[in-house]
């Protein structure tokens, strides 16, 4: 099982659509996936679900211990991909468990037996720090960081990797690393170009060749409970993202990725 978090600490960058097509393209490829929906605004269980609320248990029981993982599990529209659903009450885990023992590796814990049965664990993540995300950062193997084109992505960049480092140095992920970056809602103007052309300085290769166009099929995807696969097979977006899955799959990269030590130069320096 290979575990892989969608990290921003910006919102509106693509994040949950990310996760939504990577999971489709690696199912289409004949893995199985779980997608973990950490986010309390739950878009990705929504579109996955077919837009119905999602029966209990769902992730908020998991964590609070009052159910196990394995039963809050449930099939998608999409196959090969169940869901561990999301909810509006995940935003209140982050303080029911803030006083409980063991706070920080609920979420670990709970996939110690849920896991195995999949290729690939995939989680989308909330837009800001909380327990929550320090729970997804104590458990996935890897994140993977998209920046739409702007300054603040950048600079959070920074905040992250020194997340990454004090998880690896107080908690269990020993193994934590940032996977790589990749670019998204690009279109071909001089914003969108500086961007690329700092984060290349900064990260090198870690940086995804790949770039997620701006495409309003996507948008369109998600409002029809679809992938970009099958709503649009033959758009730049479907292309992008079956483009970035390869490089997603491609253990060639393993040398450029970040543990959250060092290694490269602060995002913070990016302005």
């Amino acid at each position: 099982m290979r575990s892989v978090a969608f990290v921003s600490e910006k919102g509106g960058v693509g994040k949950s659509t990310s996760v939504l097509n990577v999971a489709a393209c690696l199912a289409r490829k004949g893995l199985k996936v779980l997608v973990l929906d950490t986010d309390p605004q739950a878009n990705v269980s929504y579109v996955l679900l077919r837009g119905e609320k999602p029966r209990r248990p769902t992730l908020h029981e998991v964590l609070v211990g009052q159910a196990e993982a394995v039963h809050a599990i449930v099939p998608t529209v999409l196959e090969g991909v169940d869901l561990l659903p999301g909810e509006t009450s995940l935003a209140d885990a982050n303080v029911n468990l803030a006083g409980e023992m063991g706070r920080e590796r609920r979420l670990r814990v709970a996939m110690e037996g849920a896991g195995g049965a999949y290729d690939f664990v995939l989680v989308d993540t909330a837009p800001t720090r909380s327990l929550l995300t320090t729970n997804v950062l104590n458990f996935v193997e890897e994140v993977l960081v998209p920046i739409a084109p702007g300054l603040f992505g950048v600079l959070g960049l920074g905040q992250l990797q020194a997340d990454v480092g004090q998880v690896r140095r107080f908690l269990d992920n020993k193994a934590l690393r940032i996977g790589g970056i990749f670019l998204t809602m690009t279109e071909k103007n001089n914003v969108a170009r500086d961007l690329e052309d700092q984060l290349r300085q900064l990260f090198g290769g870690l940086v995804f060749r790949t770039k997620i166009p701006r495409s309003v099929k996507l948008e369109e995807a998600h409002s029809r409970y679809e992938s970009i696969l099958t709503y649009g097979p033959k758009s730049v977006g479907a292309a992008a993202y079956l483009a970035l899955t390869e490089e997603v799959l491609d253990d060639g990269r393993e040398t450029n990725r970040l543990d959250g030590t060092g290694g490269h130069s602060s995002a913070h320096n990016a302005a």
